[in-house]
């Protein structure tokens, strides 16, 4: 069995990539010819709440990964030196972890093989959601990680087109695997009366799980909602996620101002960060989810809508498109018009009896999507190996 790293270091400030590592490993885990052991290395200061999800595997816990001044100044130390980091390699090594993967802080030396991930290149295609100086030291890393790294992963065929532009040279060691995202607890059977009870949610509702981050573009379903209030016929919307953007600190505060002065605040209902076996239970009683996005990598909550046979009203961004979901609805970014007819349209049209049929046609043939995900990773890690031998 072939031991598989995978370094869990910021979970507080990323909790999308911390359930694509819980859906990957679980996904890897239940392979019935699984070659490969994932193991997870994470900080001695990651909560144990956060690990939940990872029962099934080893996870060890050392300072060599983490992102305070001390770890960080060892890390660029033994770069500079050695082209290599040297302590992480030896820790890698009497672990019997044979290849690092979606990481990058292994060095051009290093003797232990890495697969890098590189998500997304939202700070090229749009730079204005950034600083100047975050856009400067992205491209530095992207760059160091691409040209160092022995194979390197993309989400999407989106994201491939932004490295032949970013990055041409390293192309040939790009390898795309496209997640397949599973219901959080497809066996929970809790429903409307749990959400009634729990959140005060008694009446048809649509899901918008983003985090609060200025391009996932929340403002355009508020001001949607606004143009169905008009009308009188404003559904609710459900939110959820974390409530900043370290990028944009006060985007938070001037939607839920722009909300109110709407008029819609009671519409739009804003329940932050729920517990991580809520999300099932939100996606499937909600009427349909919404993704409103200027720009994703491979958006879980669409991979979500399919594995759950849900409806979903998304952007119409290449990438959605890319993902294909069966009972989508798109709009463009920048058209609230088009979004509130898309709400009212798919209300109208929504049954109980004709989700459920669709939910129970998706989680049928949900085993083999997520075993065509996992046997995809597999390949490709043991690809790695090979090219290291």
């Amino acid at each position: 069995m072939i031991r598989v790293g995978f370094v869990l270091a910021n979970s507080a400030s990323w909790t999308g990539g911390l359930i694509y590592l819980r859906n990957l490993i679980t996904t890897v885990m239940a392979l019935p010819d699984r070659q490969i052991e994932p193991v997870l290395i994470t900080t001695p200061e990651t909560p144990d709440a956060d690990l939940l999800g990872f029962e099934a595997i080893t996870v060890l816990r050392t300072s060599l990964v983490g992102q305070g001044r001390g770890p960080r100044v060892l890390r660029k130390a033994s770069a500079v030196l050695l082209g290599r980091n040297l302590p992480l390699e030896r820790f890698l090594r009497r672990n019997r972890i044979s290849v690092l993967s979606h990481s990058g802080i292994l060095g051009a030396k290093a003797t232990v093989p890495s697969i890098a991930w590189l998500p997304d290149f939202q700070h090229v295609r749009m730079p204005e959601f950034f600083q100047p100086a975050e856009v400067e030291a992205r491209d530095r890393g992207y760059a160091r990680i691409a040209a160092e790294a022995d194979l390197i992963l993309l989400s999407s065929e989106d994201a491939k087109r932004d490295l032949a532009k970013f990055a041409p040279e390293v192309l040939g060691k790009s390898r795309i695997l496209h997640f397949t995202a599973g219901m959080v607890r497809a066996d929970d059977a809790r429903g409307a009366p749990f959400l009634a009870e729990t959140y005060g949610l008694d009446r048809p509702f649509f899901y918008l799980p983003n985090q609060y981050w200025k391009h996932k573009n929340h403002g355009l379903v508020i001001d949607a909602l606004a143009l169905l209030a008009k009308d009188g016929d404003a559904p609710l919307v459900v939110s959820t996620g974390k409530a900043e953007d370290r990028r944009n600190p006060t985007y938070f505060t001037e939607l839920m101002g722009h909300a109110a002065a709407l008029g819609v605040g009671d519409n739009f209902r804003v329940l932050g960060l729920v517990p991580y076996d809520h999300l099932s239970v939100l996606s499937r009683e909600a009427v349909a989810l919404i993704n409103p996005s200027h720009f994703e990598g491979w958006s879980t909550t669409v991979e979500e809508a399919k594995s759950m046979g849900k409806a979903i009203i998304l952007s119409d961004i290449p990438v959605h498109r890319e993902q294909a979901p069966e009972r989508g609805v798109y709009v463009p970014t920048d058209d609230p018009a088009a979004m509130a007819a898309a709400m009212r349209s798919v209300l109208a049209g929504w049954s109980r009896a004709a989700d459920e049929a669709a939910m129970g046609a998706a989680t049928a043939a949900l085993p083999a999507r997520r075993r065509a995900f996992g046997e995809t990773y597999q390949r490709i890690v043991l690809e790695a190996v090979a090219r290291d031998a």
